[in-house]
């Protein structure tokens, strides 16, 4: 839904303008001050292209055609159900005001944001199975700490870090680099309609539009800049997630990554990331850390029932199932016994005291 609080007039020019792709708040800006190219174009626009960019802006403001697209966009986002959220509004992520190249208009699918502490966890479409198994469990002990975990519902890492971070109980967002309403890959569809029961997906790019090359490296800067850090969990060289990590830096967010074995290709690019001095991530704890967040709530009487129940291996389930307590609370509980050596987690989401 539209923000009242916009005049119809400006939501009609921002929503021209951003149809012509690349076209950002700081493209606006320029164009309000005369058009004047910027010395430094935004990573996104390809040399030379951003005069372009500005004379194709001036045409659409009073382009019959435009006005036409923007009311197909209009009719689309209605039918879907589709929220528009220009700059400005209410209900445009505050995080992303203060970043280069922010989108002129988001669309919306699912419930505003909300704010609280974001992080970012994203890395390869093809990890090995530890690496995205510890992408899932770190989404989730953050999740259940109280952060909402951002990605881009891509294949690998960033879809383990949607699930973790569902099975944590709290709230998830993806970001797309395509229409809100267009499932990619296509195999996702029940990710998809998960995170909508939770958490929001959002894009730049109008409805219908396609998942081309060239808007992924885009959208990267609207994952790292909705969030206070990003975490790279296993990344090659050659990675889109390098590509959000080197973004996060410049729009001054925290960037993070987890130690992999030298060995292993599949590694190479977050080791290099530790070596440029990203901060080590091995439990969400490090995460929250390097944040400055504040830890999971101690509850020393739930810590202190879980050591009592797990005289033998328990599954996280039949632990919250016993002490009736949900996993939201419980997550954080068994998270700090571990950091304190008291409890051991098994695979499979198995617990079982130390002697």
């Amino acid at each position: 839904m539209d923000d009242p609080g916009l005049s119809a007039s400006v939501l009609d020019t921002f929503l021209r303008l951003s149809l012509t792709e690349g076209f950002t708040v700081d493209h606006l800006r320029r164009l309000r001050s005369g058009g004047a190219p910027s010395p430094l174009p935004f990573a996104g626009v390809p040399p030379g292209s951003e005069r372009s960019l500005l004379d194709k802006g001036r045409m659409s403001l009073d382009s019959p055609a435009a006005g036409d697209r923007v009311e197909a966009v209009r009719e689309a986002c209605a039918r879907a159900s589709i929220a528009i959220v220009a700059f400005g509004e209410r209900e445009y992520p505050e995080p992303l005001l203060e970043i280069r190249g922010a989108p002129l208009v988001l669309y919306r699918a699912g419930p505003p944001w909300t704010g609280g502490v974001a992080v970012a966890v994203v890395g390869s479409r093809t990890p090995t199975a530890v690496g995205r198994e510890f992408a899932r469990v770190l989404a989730e002990e953050l999740s259940a700490a109280g952060c909402v975990v951002v990605s881009g519902m891509a294949r690998g890492v960033d879809a383990a870090a949607h699930r973790g971070a569902l099975r944590g109980g709290g709230g998830t967002v993806a970001v797309l680099g395509c229409g809100v309403d267009v499932t990619y890959p296509p195999e996702h569809a029940g990710l998809r309609a998960e995170i909508l029961e939770g958490g929001a997906i959002y894009s730049e790019y109008p409805p219908g539009s396609l998942p081309l090359p060239r808007r992924f490296p885009a959208r990267n800067r609207i994952v790292s800049g909705l969030c206070a850090g990003v975490v790279v969990a296993e990344a090659p060289e050659r990675s889109g997630a390098l590509i959000t990590a080197r973004i996060a830096l410049e729009q001054g967010r925290e960037v993070m990554a987890v130690p992999g074995n030298p060995w292993f290709a599949h590694t190479a690019g977050s080791n290099r990331l530790l070596r440029e001095g990203a901060a080590p991530v091995c439990s969400a704890v490090d995460v929250l850390d390097a944040l400055g967040a504040p830890s999971p709530a101690r509850d020393a009487g739930l810590k202190g029932r879980i050591i009592e129940f797990l005289s033998r291996k328990r599954h996280a389930g039949e632990i919250s199932a016993a002490l009736s307590s949900p996993l939201s609370e419980l997550l954080p509980a068994l998270m700090e016994l571990e950091v304190a050596n008291l409890v051991e987690k098994r695979p499979g989401d198995y617990y079982k005291r130390k002697s």
